[in-house]
């Protein structure tokens, strides 16, 4: 929810044990320390001024912070490891993924979230490369599928 890491944060994994460090300065009056090192920029700062809720926040944080590390180098790994995926793929995809059923144009605009300018586009980019074939099903809306 506040998990926005920075771009520099993404590119590197977190330590279970340095946020428990972290966490422990919160025994000194400073609390939330772990949650800006796991990038809960929010609740960090709910954290730091409100001494981590009484101390009951950082209390459960003791118990939740290996599962905010996970988190945190789970998203970390996947910004790293996958590009976003160009409009053709997602196209293509959704084709593959919906078989001899196909889909759509308003399933593509719903499921890929681009502008239906660019959908329409793609589509017949597609279609003029012979990568996806359109015809109608039985209630008579066009549908595209692979070929």
């Amino acid at each position: 929810m506040n998990h926005i890491p920075d771009r520099a944060s993404r590119e590197e994994q977190r330590s279970v044990g340095i946020a428990y460090l972290l966490w422990a300065a919160s025994m000194l009056g400073v609390a939330g320390l772990h949650r800006f090192y796991t990038g809960r920029w929010g609740t960090g700062l709910i954290w730091l001024f409100t001494a981590g809720l009484c101390g009951m926040g950082s209390l459960v944080d003791l118990f939740l912070i290996p599962e905010q590390v996970r988190s945190f180098n789970r998203l970390a790994v996947g910004q790293k490891s996958q590009p976003p995926m160009a409009l053709g793929q997602g196209v293509l995809a959704l084709a593959r993924h919906r078989g001899v059923r196909g889909f759509t144009f308003n399933d593509a605009v719903l499921e890929l979230g681009h502008s239906p300018e660019a959908i329409r586009l793609e589509l017949e980019n597609l279609m003029k490369e012979d990568c996806l074939h359109v015809t109608n099903d039985l209630e008579g809306r066009i549908i595209y599928r692979e070929p």
